[in-house]
């Protein structure tokens, strides 16, 4: 076996595990790795100068998440995110289990518009004040937020971050992601809120004799103009997400990449707003574009050495070229390995195996993709490091007395993953079994 593929190999696994770890942060894993790897490339030969280094890295993907980064940094002094959690905590009363219902929808909701990962950062610690004032156990209501933003976020190109690197990888369009996986997301959300209401019917009843109806009233008085900051400024702010979104669903037949809309958007905005720049470009979650990066670069460097080209063969040649359990092997796979792992990294190795299982299987393997992409989004729901929307939440419940622990995860989440990709399965199943033309997808 060739000196180069073993090297890259061993870089490949080293940065997995550190990044599994959690004895680094995965920026810094991500970015060390990247480093050994060009170096091992300069060496070996299979990166031949740094501007292959620089190709290496998805743009788009990086200029996606810099743009919404920055646009839903202005968008977020505007006091929109505020009033959403206080129209939730109006509507739901002192039902326990609507209230439940009403924040995990609040995050699907979001997460279409903008990726899962900045909407927990949003509404996640608003939710966990509201709980707090209002005496009642914050954990399921910060879990639906976590599971359905997840979920929802499979629903559209920029919902969750494996979304973008799927889009760049096989030229899909945000047309395609609503058109193919809507569905799935739609019955699977449905189901989810049976598989809640089913676990959580007793907690509910405790919840509900819990809830203080002083803090609730207050509550109740506040008026939605008192909880926004600038009405300008969200007029403006909404002015430039409904541009954003316009042009997505037109990029592919005008011809402009995601990330030059999302850029776009933000640049529009920043002009229009005129912001303390300083102060938005901290809120660029920084270690997150160097994540990406990095890994861009771990992964592009076993491509190189043809080793996730072999991976790609072995799982051709134990599903025997056979469509419907090519299907159903990427989708539990990536499923598996985002538990494992994190859907992010998961979803950049698994990218390049998909590509070559999908050149040899022809031009109904399309499929492919949307399984790595449902096995990504509901797999990441498989345990709590298997999303950063996940890693967010449980952070956010450590301020309270009795925060959401890898047993409790286990307990209601992983069992909810499960079902999810079970109906996806299912879905994938019945739509490779019964074949018909999908316009949207590319040919």
């Amino acid at each position: 076996m060739d000196a180069g593929l073993i090297v890259s190999a061993v870089i490949f696994v080293g940065t997995y595990v550190a990044i599994l770890s959690n004895k680094m942060a995965r920026s810094l894993a991500s970015l060390a790795g990247g480093v050994l790897m060009v170096l091992a490339g300069l060496y070996f030969g299979f990166y031949t100068e740094v501007a292959v280094v620089v190709d290496a890295i998805d743009w788009n993907t990086i200029g996606l998440l810099l743009g919404m980064m920055m646009l839903v940094g202005v968008l977020k002094d505007s006091g929109i995110f505020e009033t959403m959690a206080i129209w939730v905590a109006k509507i739901a009363g002192s039902n326990y289990f609507r209230m439940i219902l009403l924040f995990g929808f609040l995050g699907a909701v979001l997460s279409t518009t903008i990726d899962n990962v900045t909407t927990i950062l949003l509404v996640a610690p608003i939710s966990m004040s509201i709980c707090s004032v209002l005496g009642v156990d914050p954990k399921p209501i910060l879990l639906a937020q976590a599971l359905f933003s997840n979920i929802g976020g499979v629903a559209t190109l920029i919902g969750d971050p494996p979304n973008i690197m799927i889009s760049g990888a096989a030229g899909f369009s945000y047309l395609d992601f609503i058109y193919n996986l809507t569905p799935t997301v739609i019955i699977s959300l449905i189901v989810t809120v049976i598989v809640f209401k089913i676990i959580f019917s007793q907690k509910t009843e405790e919840e509900n004799d819990k809830v203080n109806q002083e803090a609730l009233e207050r509550i109740k008085s506040r008026r939605a103009s008192e909880e926004i900051e600038s009405i300008s400024l969200l007029r403006k702010s909404l002015f430039s997400l409904g541009l954003v979104i316009v042009l997505f669903v037109l990029h592919n037949i005008i011809s402009i990449t995601p990330a030059t809309v999302a850029l776009t958007g933000a640049a529009l905005l920043l002009v229009l707003t005129r912001p303390d720049m300083d102060e938005i470009l901290d809120r660029v979650e920084w270690t997150t574009i160097l994540f990406f990066a990095g890994l861009f670069v771990v992964v592009h460097g076993v491509v190189s050495t043809g080793l996730l080209e072999i991976i790609a063969e072995g799982v051709l040649h134990l599903t025997q070229g056979h469509l419907l359990i090519s299907t159903i092997a990427i989708l539990f796979l990536t499923t598996i390995g985002s538990g494992i792992v994190d859907n992010i990294p998961f979803t950049a190795a698994m990218i390049p195996v998909v590509a070559t299982l999908s050149s040899q299987l022809g031009s109904d393997s399309g499929i492919l993709w949307w399984a790595l992409a449902l096995g990504a989004g509901f797999g990441g729901n498989s345990t709590y490091i298997g999303s950063s929307a996940n890693l967010i939440v449980v952070k956010i419940s450590e301020s309270h007395e009795e925060p959401i622990t890898l047993k409790y995860w286990f307990k209601y989440a992983t069992v909810i993953a499960l079902i999810t990709t079970l109906v996806a399965g299912a879905l994938l199943g019945i739509q490779v079994a019964t074949p018909v033309h999908i316009p949207l997808l590319p040919a």
